[in-house]
């Protein structure tokens, strides 16, 4: 009996152990599958983060699930231009003059719209508020207008068309610095509140408003690794830096937010200080201002054609009627040597009465348009653009 006994324990307890073994290996196969399972999500998290990274919204973006109440003026002016936009994920573009230009096949990053992610920056310490000027009362005038509104005036309408924000900011004055620096601050500044901006000196002028700036930048190579864009000038000896590079023209910058993005601007606006490059003091006033600095000093830090495009002067700088054919200005024309050509270009798109109507709507609505910060002393941190 005893034995028998003995023989049904030993029986129970090596059933004990089984079940003990199979259930401590049942917890580690559990614990195995979620470690691994949540190693695969975070992955491709991190994967597909990278990809549709500039589908991010940010303070300015719109909710999916909220309507949207555009002005009556906006309304009007955006189901004009419609029938005649370029699709952004249309591969080619054919110019007046009959030049095909082809996006690359592996640049097709952007392919919807940005909407009020997207700004178009105008900057000046000279605004004022007599006739022809931006700030001016309406109506605005053909007989009045000045060459520097007329070519805001581009870059507003061609903000309104394909609904990017816009902005124009009365910049402070620095006794320390030229007033063409303040571009350098304001944009690292529009960039806290944007996904990407665009600046454009006043003589600058967008060439093809039914031509969205997405596709351009896919034109150009603009990806998620971009920190800013911008043109060449033309290539001459007065044109370069001591190493021979010719100079990007910060006339017309394009820049994406990022923690590197912001980094960058911080060091091209306190280049003049000495600190970081020593010789860069007396391109505080002496010409090229921060354009010889970024090309001086700033961009050498930097990974051409990843962190920083060059755009070729023919595509963003000059124009088609300067001397240096390889600067024809296609798509942003620079009026650095003619800068009445401003007036002509606004008055060849539009006429009299479509000028004055949009001159109005900006009057109208300056709180959303206008930031006046003149009173604002260097540095320049903190300005809501």
């Amino acid at each position: 009996m005893a034995g028998l006994i003995a023989s049904v324990s030993g029986g129970w307890n090596g059933i004990i152990r089984k079940r003990r073994y199979w259930s401590m290996f049942g917890i580690f196969a559990i614990v195995l599958f979620f470690g691994y399972s949540l190693f695969i999500l975070s992955t491709e998290y991190d994967r597909v983060s990278k990809i549709i990274n500039y589908l991010k919204p940010n303070k300015n973006a719109t909710d999916n699930n909220e309507e949207v109440h555009l002005d009556p003026f906006i309304e009007q002016l955006q189901a004009k231009y419609k029938p005649t936009l370029h699709r952004i994920d249309n591969s080619t573009f054919v110019t007046r003059e009959g030049y095909k230009y082809t996006v690359n096949d592996t640049n097709h990053y952007f392919t919807e719209p940005l909407g009020k992610r997207l700004l178009i920056l105008d900057a000046d310490s000279r605004l004022e508020t007599e006739p022809g000027h931006m700030l001016a009362p309406p109506p605005l005038t053909h007989e009045d207008i000045k060459r520097g509104t007329a070519g805001m005036m581009n870059h507003f309408l061609y903000a309104l068309i394909h609904g990017y924000d816009y902005r124009l900011v009365k910049s402070p004055k620095d006794p320390n610095r030229h007033g063409t620096w303040s571009k350098v601050s304001l944009i690292r500044e529009a960039l806290k509140t944007h996904d990407f901006v665009v600046f454009l000196d006043s003589d600058a002028n967008f060439q093809y408003y039914n031509l969205p700036y997405e596709w351009l930048m896919n034109l150009w190579g603009v990806n998620g690794d971009t920190l800013a864009a911008m043109p060449e000038d033309p290539n001459s000896k007065v044109n370069q830096d001591s190493n021979g590079w010719v100079l990007w023209n910060t006339g017309f910058v394009t820049a994406q937010q990022s923690e590197r993005t912001q980094d960058m601007f911080d060091r091209w606006d306190n280049c003049p200080s000495g600190e970081r490059y020593k010789e860069c003091k007396h391109w505080a006033y002496d010409w090229a201002h921060e354009q010889a600095a970024f090309g001086a000093f700033v961009r050498y830090e930097y990974e051409v054609g990843k962190d920083l495009i060059a755009i070729s002067c023919m595509d963003g700088n000059g124009a088609s009627y300067i001397g240096d054919k390889k600067c024809g200005g296609v798509f942003v024309s620079h009026h650095w040597g003619d800068k009445d050509r401003t007036i002509k270009q606004l008055y060849d798109n539009l006429d009299g009465h479509s000028v004055e109507e949009l001159h109005r709507h900006f009057h109208e609505n300056q709180e959303t348009y206008y930031v006046n910060a003149e009173k604002h002393t260097y540095p320049i941190k903190d300005i809501t653009i």
